[in-house]
């Protein structure tokens, strides 16, 4: 409860913490462990009354006892200390009352009996413990309130702050840049001679009043005679540490007489709070990052973030008894979420629990900045609301920053440097005018940098829901949102960045698109909805079709499609419904559109296609027509298909297309059962597929060719093969949940091919993330259903048996060959151990299971399907 460092006095008595003692006249006083406990309870609140509950608490934590305990230790407390150290409030709880000093616990217990001087870190006497207290530490307060969540910033504060003559703490406001330095200062007070010394600043508004300011915090008189900043520069003693809190808005002024100071006195430390630095050479900054905050909602771990242990702090303070529990344990963490870790909105969102609970906050933190106020009494007025912290940095900003500022508020999560110039561009601040306004909103703490190759930008939440109400004010919010739809556009249409950046790989303009996909969702949810753009939404998911195919994202865009496919009319270029048309058949590939919609979007993005002089976007129309028409078992339809795009692909500039057209070829030749021609044509297309630079492609090319393996009986090349995708898919950034779900399940399947059957079960499991991200586990039930069946878990078999017959049933897929096969074998081991009705009751039982039923029957967690049946 109370630090060790220190010893507290009052009267003649005495209290060392670290030895758990309580001298009276300097003698040991008989005091038992628990009232030990309350005493350094009430001295360590003693600015505040402590309630009975809070007492309870702290003493006996996770226990159950009487009140009358607790009476009875504060009646053998006044029989040692007076009837006047602690108080009672009637009803209420208990205060601490004594005047009390402070002192370093190296001062031995003999030089502070009664009478004798008590000795500085010097050896020097000390008149009093209020001198001893001046001279050793400053003008810091003895006892702090825990700082919750920054022990790593303040063990590394703790070493620079004595490294370096001048630092500086920057961050945006309520980040905690005063509680952080007020705390390092305490700690390393006694390494300077004359301590270390605060000196607020925030409610200084005239730069030329500031040597005045420090040198009243100080206890320092300027007569007046000279240059004020040569005048306390002279009164320094040169052993101090000076902390200047909250310089922003005087950060010239400051910046030159922190620069003086230190050139005149040479053994001057100075530790600045800032929203941005001060950039003199001698300046060592060091940006202070939000609370931790959990990834996942796990009671064991989330405690010990400090996000989370902040706000379970202050709910505490208010709520005795407050515990982060399985009930509340989602709703913390989302809050802590939200508010991005920033300690000041959620100790804001802490003292709102009383009046709204822990869901109502987390239900009304859409409207943060009316509902986060009311913080506690003796805060800065500017830290009172969460909204008059964002209008105190709002207002440091110049015009042209406020503009920029607000402008950035349209971005959804992160936003690229260049894609941030040309939304906040306009008729009188242009891109590179923009550029100069994001480094100042950077040095101001107001953009975040997520460091990486390619740095990225971002406003915390709380700063961007305060962005937007400002465009709001301004009039532009609606305006904005358009040209920030049709930015997207320009910025992710493949054919326009290809010629603003050269020649360049899919996979290359893939890694370059994905990080804007937040924002690619905000323009299309804009431009689809009431007062949207319908042809800026076509144009948007058209570019999403091919993006997200790329990627692996196949189900949320096929969501955005869906969702735009009603703004198609008869004024609608046909470029666009044929662009459009092939999208939605690529990213409804594995469910949402069935066989037969795929095969008249493809037919109808051929016919348009044809008309336009030849392209890439043929090519791949032609080859997604000739896939389909072999899935749906029209195989005249498939070689036509092939055969058109075998003479497209021979012409100038749509050769890079070969490679896609012998892996189709390929997927036609499995369907048609003809494995080696399979082989022969995935073989083919390997070296092309490579030298496209087209991940997506490649991957489908290795998986197949070692499914051909496999299919030939060539089982341990299969295998072999299967272990180096999985390989190559770790160490790809393009490498996604879909690519492995897919690798993983296919090696599970020739492992059960292999016979290591157990082998085979670890990789199902081993998938079971990536399944869930992407297509789903039950789009592998016919293969689990061998390996099950193999396993002697013959009723899970056929469980998953009729799972499969009831998925390929919702995608519209034929088994191909090699699936029939599958598909028989498992049958066969099935239909050896029971009777025919029972295998057809379990397969039609199995046809009900949904996703999670599918997940838990394959882990061996569901003993009653009926249980997780959809």
């Amino acid at each position: 409860m109370l630090p060790n460092d220190s010893i507290y006095r009052f009267d003649n008595i005495e209290l060392r913490p670290s030895t758990r003692q309580l001298l009276v006249e300097g003698q040991p006083a008989p005091l038992g462990a628990r009232a030990f406990d309350v005493l350094s309870a009430l001295i360590a609140h003693r600015e505040r009354m402590l309630t009975k509950n809070e007492l309870l608490e702290m003493v006996w934590p996770d226990v159950v006892v009487e009140e009358n305990n607790l009476q009875v230790h504060v009646s053998a407390l006044r029989k040692l200390l007076g009837p006047k150290a602690i108080v009672t409030i009637p009803g209420r709880g208990y205060r601490f009352a004594a005047a009390l000093d402070a002192l370093p616990a190296s001062v031995p217990p003999a030089a502070v009996r009664a009478g004798a001087p008590a000795l500085n870190t010097r050896g020097a006497p000390m008149a009093s413990a209020a001198r001893s207290l001046r001279s050793d530490t400053g003008n810091l307060p003895a006892l702090l309130p825990p700082l919750l969540g920054r022990d790593t910033e303040l063990a590394m504060l703790h070493a620079q702050v004595q490294a370096h003559r001048l630092l500086s703490l920057l961050g945006p406001g309520g980040i905690g840049k005063t509680s952080l330095a007020r705390a390092v200062a305490r700690q390393v007070a006694h390494r300077f001679r004359d301590g270390a010394w605060m000196v607020e600043l925030a409610s200084v508004s005239d730069p030329a009043a500031l040597p005045g300011a420090v040198a009243l915090s100080l206890g320092i008189h300027l007569p007046g005679r000279s240059d004020p900043a040569f005048e306390l520069a002279e009164r320094l003693r040169g052993h101090e540490l000076l902390v200047l809190d909250n310089c922003e808005h005087l950060i010239e002024a400051v910046a030159a007489l922190v620069g003086q100071l230190l050139e005149a006195v040479p053994l001057l430390h100075v530790l600045v709070t800032s929203q941005e630095p001060l950039k003199l050479a001698t300046e060592r900054p060091v940006r202070l990052g939000a609370l931790a905050v959990p990834d996942h909602a796990v009671l064991a771990d989330a405690a010990t973030h400090g996000a989370v242990a902040l706000f379970v702090a202050r709910v505490g303070a208010t709520q005795p008894g407050f515990r982060l529990d399985e009930g509340n344990l989602d709703a913390v963490v989302d809050i802590c979420r939200e508010l991005d870790g920033l300690p000041l909105a959620l100790e804001l969102a802490a003292a709102r629990v009383p009046l709204l609970g822990v869901q109502g906050v987390r239900q009304h933190l859409a409207q943060r900045l009316h509902v986060l106020k009311n913080g506690v009494r003796d805060a800065p007025t500017r830290h009172r609301t969460l909204r008059t912290t964002l209008d105190w940095s709002h207002a440091l900003l110049s015009p042209d920053e406020q503009k920029v500022f607000r402008r950035l508020g349209v971005f959804v999560g992160g936003f690229g440097l260049e894609l941030a110039q040309q939304v906040a561009c306009d008729e009188h601040i242009d891109v590179w005018a923009v550029l100069d306004h994001l480094g100042n909103l950077v040095d101001k703490s107001i953009v975040v940098v997520d460091a990486g190759p390619v740095p990225r930008y971002r406003l915390l939440e709380t700063a961007r829901a305060y962005a937007r109400e400002q465009l709001e004010a301004a009039g532009e919010w609606d305006t904005l949102r358009q040209w920030h739809a049709r930015c997207m556009h320009a910025a992710l249409d493949r054919r326009v960045y290809a010629g603003r950046q050269g020649a360049e790989t899919v996979d290359q303009w893939v890694l370059a698109c994905t990080p804007e996909i937040d924002n690619l969702r905000s323009a299309i949810e804009w431009a689809c909805g009431p007062g949207g753009d319908a042809a800026v939404a076509l144009d948007l998911v058209n570019v999403a079709a091919v993006l997200m195919y790329q990627a692996g994202r196949y189900p949320e865009c096929l969501r955005w499609m869906l969702m735009a496919e009603p703004l198609i009319d008869e004024s609608t270029p046909a470029q666009v419904v044929a662009e459009f048309s092939l999208g939605l058949a690529l990213v409804g590939l594995h469910g949402g559109v069935g066989v037969q919609r795929r095969v008249e979007l493809l037919d109808r993005a051929c016919d348009i296609f044809e008309r336009q002089p030849p392209d890439g976007l043929l090519a791949l129309s032609l080859c997604s027509s000739a896939y389909v028409a072999a899935v749906s078992g029209d195989f005249d339809k498939a070689e036509r298909r092939l055969a058109q795009c075998r003479k497209l692909v021979e012409q100038p500039g749509l050769r890079a297309f070969k490679g896609t057209l012998l892996y189709c070829t390929g997927m036609v030749r499995r369907y048609q059962d003809q494995p080696v021609q399979a082989l022969a044509a995935f073989t083919q297309a390997l070296p092309h597929v490579r030298s496209e630079g087209n991940a997506r492609t490649l991957f489908h090319v290795l998986n197949n060719l070692a499914a051909m393996h496999q299919e030939l009986g060539h089982v341990d090349e299969a295998v072999a093969q299967f272990r180096g995708l999985i390989d190559h898919l770790q160490r790809s950034p393009l490498a996604d949940a879909q690519m492995m779900a897919f690798a993983l399940n296919w090696y599970a399947h020739a492992l059960t091919g292999q016979g290591a059957l157990d082998e085979a079960q670890a990789q199902v499991l081993r998938s079971l993330p990536h399944c869930r991200r992407s297509v789903g586990l039950r789009h592998f039930t016919g293969m689990l259903a061998l390996l099950a069946a193999r396993r002697g878990r013959l009723r899970e078999a056929a469980l998953l048996v009729g799972c499969d017959d009831a998925a390929r049933q919702r995608r519209g897929e034929r088994r191909s060959p090699s699936d029939e096969r599958t598909l028989a074998a498992a049958l066969a081991l099935i239909g050896a151990g029971h009777p025919a009705a029972d295998v057809e009751a379990w397969r039609l039982e199995g046809a009900g299971l949904d996703e999670d039923a599918t997940v838990a029957l394959v882990s061996g967690q569901l003993s009653d399907p009926h249980a997780r049946a959809a």
